[in-house]
């Protein structure tokens, strides 16, 4: 592990509308929270504009939409990026077999993490990030649709969301369980899971971010 006291390689960013440029590649272009697909728009989707279009509608309205991992002289590109809104701005959670997000919780929605970063510390970096935004926001919780790769999908829609997890951006059941949530509808495949707020876990300390974005070199 790299020492603490050396200077970081990457930093965490909050994504606000002057900083929509320091996200994942794949957030740039998911847009499966994004748009209803019952509405008629979702036939004509144009991926990257409509997820721009969303990006700025939501981070001038909420300030604060995500966080980035990202390389600290960079003003593009980020190495990972959660994002999270009030429930009723994701309206694609409606396809998910565990919604819909209960009523006073805002949504964890997609977490994209480069591989070489995966289950490395860096998910929950961003996850207590948002936490402590969404709190911040008064916030009564937040809600996240958890994936579980052990179990065998029982539908095709489950299976069809087990094929495209990452690209969807779940975060697995047991990192966002280490962050604090507990499982409050069950599915074999995808549970949803809450946080009430304020959370009453501890969070990571600045020194524990530090060492972890420090872990992984850039580009590794």
């Amino acid at each position: 592990m790299a020492a603490a006291s050396s200077s970081p390689r990457a930093s965490v960013v909050a994504v606000t509308h002057e900083t929509l440029a320091r996200i994942h590649r794949r957030t740039a272009t998911a847009t499966f929270w994004e748009l209803d697909p019952l509405s008629d728009a979702y036939t004509h989707a144009l991926p990257e504009a409509d997820k721009g279009a969303w990006l700025v509608a939501r981070a001038f309205a909420q300030g604060t939409v995500g966080f980035s991992i990202a390389e600290a002289r960079s003003s593009v590109g980020a190495f990972a990026t959660v994002l999270f809104c009030p429930a009723a701005d994701a309206p694609g959670a409606v396809r998910m077999p565990t919604a819909p997000a209960s009523h006073d919780a805002w949504l964890v929605t997609s977490l994209h993490i480069d591989t070489a970063a995966l289950r490395r510390g860096w998910e929950s970096v961003l996850l207590d990030a948002v936490i402590m935004a969404a709190a911040q926001r008064g916030a009564d919780a937040l809600e996240v649709f958890g994936f579980d790769p052990a179990n065998e999908p029982a539908s095709a829609m489950s299976a069809s969301i087990a094929r495209e997890a990452s690209s969807i951006g779940l975060v697995e059941v047991s990192i966002l369980e280490s962050a604090g949530f507990t499982v409050i509808r069950e599915h074999p495949v995808v549970p949803r899971l809450r946080l009430e707020l304020p959370p009453t876990h501890n969070m990571l300390t600045a020194r524990e971010v530090a060492d972890l974005l420090a872990e992984i070199p850039v580009g590794g």
